[in-house]
């Protein structure tokens, strides 16, 4: 029996501003067209089942070209009479159950299977249950599904499929403000094969539970990881990985300017750029412990023009004897909760409680977010 794992697509994720000759935002086009590239192995090759463990889209209120073109994709599997079982992950599911789940959209879809409603279910398929576990609504609620999760023995193979971070020996976690975590032990319960979603590098959690990955890059820190998905052969007991066709991410190394003049970092940057392939790549180039007034010297226009082939090009500049960051492209931000905190952390509160406005400000803004 064959399997397909894949997780964290992000649908409708855009960035960077650069749009298409269609017009539209070539990092959403990107995300897409891995999505697309899996479907398509899929159809041709023909696996019992593929599943997707999570983060299906990036957001709980996808845009309508992103849900058309994700009910386009799953009509293209149940066409070919591909069975397909998916669990929202933290990205998909509203915080708020009022939301309601873009995940409804999908339930009158022959040979989809949907777990979104924060409960363990199970699916028969032929000689194959499946165990799924969406993002659960709290932390209490998570643990207390998880623990159902255990092999049925009317079964010839079982496999469970989650969207978790896992803690154990190893750590494997996105550090996301309501990201879920299952300890190690959990996952080791006899199954044949345990398919995780929400970390996006590809990695084997224990020696049946493995990371998909995401299908694109997302940031900077993904820069050096293949993005693809998972085969399984669930009567060979293996599994291969197989890596997609991505856009080019490069994290050039970074320039230590502790030591340089404003000329000396100008050539730094210019050979770091000419020794990399540039086109249509999206580029970072970092340079730390850099003085003020030499990177107030730097011509960044010039700079720009260097690095023109890329689709993205962002110079990051760390100052010296300071923690304070620049960015010549867009600004680049954490969650809203995280910078909250961080914000919080930093001002003083004199005569306030400074735990009691951190709880009620993260109460506030997870509803808020639930909302949207």
């Amino acid at each position: 029996m064959k399997v397909l794992h894949l997780a964290d697509t992000h649908i409708g994720y855009s960035a960077y501003n650069r749009l298409d000759e269609n017009g539209y935002n070539q990092r959403e086009m990107d995300v897409y067209d891995s999505f697309r590239q899996v479907i398509d192995h899929a159809v041709k090759d023909r696996p019992d089942l593929v599943v997707h463990a999570g983060d299906l889209f990036d957001s709980v209120r996808p845009s309508n070209r992103a849900l058309s073109f994700v009910i386009e994709q799953l009509l293209r599997l149940s066409d070919a009479g591909i069975q397909t079982v998916m669990v929202s992950g933290n990205h998909s599911t509203p915080r708020l159950r009022e939301t309601g789940s873009a995940f409804k959209l999908f339930e009158h879809i022959d040979n989809v299977h949907l777990a979104y409603t924060g409960k363990y279910q199970t699916f028969d398929i032929g000689d194959l249950e499946v165990h799924a576990l969406p993002h659960c609504v709290d932390k209490e609620v998570f643990d207390t599904e998880i623990a159902k999760m255990r092999p049925v023995k009317k079964s010839r193979f079982n496999i469970a499929v989650l969207h978790a971070g896992v803690v154990g020996l190893s750590v494997f976690k996105m550090n996301e403000f309501n990201e879920q975590l299952a300890s190690s032990k959990a996952l080791e319960r006899g199954f044949d094969y345990v398919a995780l979603g929400h970390y996006h590098e590809h990695v084997e959690a224990s020696d049946s539970a493995v990371y998909a990955g995401s299908t694109e890059r997302f940031g900077f820190g993904e820069a050096g990881q293949p993005k693809g998905f998972v085969r399984i052969d669930l009567e060979k007991g293996d599994w291969k990985f197989h890596k997609l066709n991505v856009r080019k991410m490069l994290d050039l190394k970074a320039i230590d300017c502790g030591r340089k003049g404003t000329d000396d970092i100008s050539k730094a940057i210019r050979d770091n750029l000419d020794t990399a392939n540039l086109k249509r790549a999206i580029v970072r180039q970092r340079l730390v412990n850099v003085g003020r007034q030499d990177y107030n010297l730097l011509d960044l226009a010039r700079v720009r023009r260097w690095a023109s082939e890329a689709l993205h090009f962002e110079l990051r500049a760390e100052m010296k004897d300071s923690e304070h960051k620049i960015a010549t492209s867009a600004a680049t931000f954490d969650t809203l909760e995280k910078e909250f905190v961080g914000y919080l952390a930093k001002v003083p509160l004199e005569g306030l409680d400074r735990k009691t406005i951190r709880a009620r400000g993260l109460e506030y803004l997870k509803a808020r977010g639930g909302e949207e």
